[in-house]
């Protein structure tokens, strides 16, 4: 009897196991949310020098900012926005500020389809 308890165990925990996984990979945030995470590459400034913070400026008056030092040491920034409108989102400006000078462009953040929060936006002058 006690040898088909544990068999019957061992046969059960890594059901349970799996199917705990299956239903953690499943969820995801929720489209209706207005949060919004913008994330890429930005290249050195004319100057050949690193960029040493990434401010984006959505219209509806959001402002992300990345000084971290991932921006001058590995050329990547990431920035969350919490009030981006669902559909067409809304347009704003990202500028990358260097020791000597700096330089921007135009976006549009936007919820990417489905439940992705991240939207990749690679910046270069």
């Amino acid at each position: 009897m006690r040898k088909r308890v544990i068999v019957a165990l061992a046969a059960v925990l890594p059901l349970t196991g799996v199917a705990t996984i299956a239903g953690a990979s499943q969820a995801g945030a929720d489209p209706a949310k207005p949060r919004v995470v913008v994330t890429g590459t930005v290249q050195d400034c004319e100057d050949d020098t690193a960029p040493l913070q990434v401010t984006i400026t959505a219209k509806n008056g959001e402002v992300g900012v990345d000084a971290q030092p991932r921006v001058e040491d590995d050329g990547i920034y990431k920035i969350t926005f919490k009030k981006i409108p669902s559909g067409a989102g809304t347009k704003a400006t990202a500028k990358v500020e260097c020791e000597e000078d700096s330089y921007s462009t135009t976006l549009t953040i936007k919820r990417p389809p489905g439940t992705k929060l991240t939207q990749t936006f690679n910046i270069a002058p």
